[in-house]
């Protein structure tokens, strides 16, 4: 990579973070995760020591499908503020190149699937995820108006589920970290059986944080796309996706579908014909990655 790049990322503690600074090296600059994004010049103070040349937007309040459901107006607040903050940072100090987290949950709940970007706004979001979607979807366009005013080079990476040690645990969690705790908690201690919300028949697309990374550097320093999803291009059904992590947790007891818990969207398939288009294969074996995951999970689940 050019030496003369200077990654800033943006909310560097959490799972895309934390890693993008691991797999990018030249993502060593930027904050440490102490400042607060909600506040304006404290923003601005670390742009001015840090003078980026990319920013990752990665900073947000997150949580799971419960979670929005329970907090929607603050997560919608929040996540709006810390993600205009960071805009009006960009581009008061000329960041040719920034790469906005976007989310699969921004796609129109009744649009047709495998979901492409030139569907994104053409239709409301499932409700549950409007806290998460409506910022990101508001910063797409932003992002777009940008780089038709000064041409720049903003982005937006629609990501899919994606998971790897060290995401979040519980039922706060997204699919893949409730999964993971579920059964690390049932395997430690000997419960009987494990709880899994909903049928088991939503299907989700799910991507190793690795490959999504070396994904979200492709597309920030592409110049063709403007908006790009981040996925692998496969569908999962959640009870495959469930009886795959019992049989590398060796858990042998039931697994209780409960239906009466909240799902969100039945089905979920995304196109990555783009992402492809600009080089990107994916590199890590699913069971694999899940193998690796899980290991975590259970080395740090009580």
């Amino acid at each position: 990579m050019d030496k003369m790049k200077k990654y800033y990322i943006a909310g560097n503690r959490g799972l895309v973070g934390t890693y993008y600074a691991q797999l990018i090296p030249d993502a060593t600059g930027g904050n440490t995760g102490t400042i607060d994004y909600t506040n304006k010049a404290a923003v601005f103070k670390d742009f001015e020591k840090y003078t980026p040349t990319h920013v990752i937007i990665n900073a947000a309040t997150v949580g799971g499908l419960q979670e929005d459901l329970d907090h929607s107006f603050e997560l919608m607040m929040r996540n709006l503020t810390i993600q205009n903050n960071l805009f009006d940072a960009c581009d008061k100090f000329g960041v040719d190149r920034v790469l906005l987290q976007g989310s699969i949950c921004s796609y129109p709940h009744a649009a047709a699937q495998p979901y492409n970007e030139d569907q994104l706004m053409s239709g409301e979001p499932y409700v549950g995820y409007l806290p998460t979607a409506m910022p990101k979807l508001v910063g797409m366009y932003q992002c777009r108006a940008i780089n038709e005013k000064k041409t720049r080079h903003w982005r937006t990476a629609i990501n899919t589920n994606m998971f790897g040690p060290g995401d979040r645990s519980g039922d706060h969690a997204h699919v893949i970290g409730a999964l993971m705790s579920k059964f690390a908690r049932a395997k430690k201690h000997n419960l009987t059986e494990v709880e899994i919300w909903g049928s088991g028949n939503q299907s989700r697309d799910i991507l190793y944080i690795e490959d999504a990374v070396r994904a979200m550097d492709i597309v920030i320093n592409n110049d063709i796309y403007d908006t790009v999803n981040i996925c692998s291009g496969q569908e999962i059904t959640i009870r495959e996706l469930s009886e795959r992590i019992q049989r590398i947790s060796q858990f042998s007891g039931k697994l209780w579908f409960n239906k009466d818990r909240p799902t969100g969207v039945m089905r979920r398939s995304v196109d990555n014909t783009r992402l492809r288009e600009l080089g990107w294969q994916p590199k890590t074996i699913l069971d694999d990655a899940l193998a690796i995951t899980y290991e975590w999970y259970y080395a740090n689940t009580k």
